[in-house]
């Protein structure tokens, strides 16, 4: 017997202002908006995370920061 829940994937809400750090961090907090961090706001966003007692948030800016290769 198949459920009849649809299955949702988390997506960043559309109201979320790329250029505003509140937002682009609470966006974060839910487990969405990776796609807004950028180099300009990496840093602070890992300064954030480390004030607010989230060390896998900062933990995962800090890999994201990281240079490839």
């Amino acid at each position: 017997m198949q459920s009849t829940l649809a299955k949702t994937v988390p997506t960043t809400p559309a109201d979320t202002d790329a250029s505003d750090l509140d937002s682009v961090y609470q966006a974060l907090l839910q487990g969405v908006g990776h796609e807004l961090v950028t180099e300009a706001n990496v840093t602070a966003l890992i300064e954030r995370a480390e004030t607010g007692k989230h060390p896998v948030l900062a933990a995962e800016l800090r890999e994201w920061r990281a240079p490839c290769g």
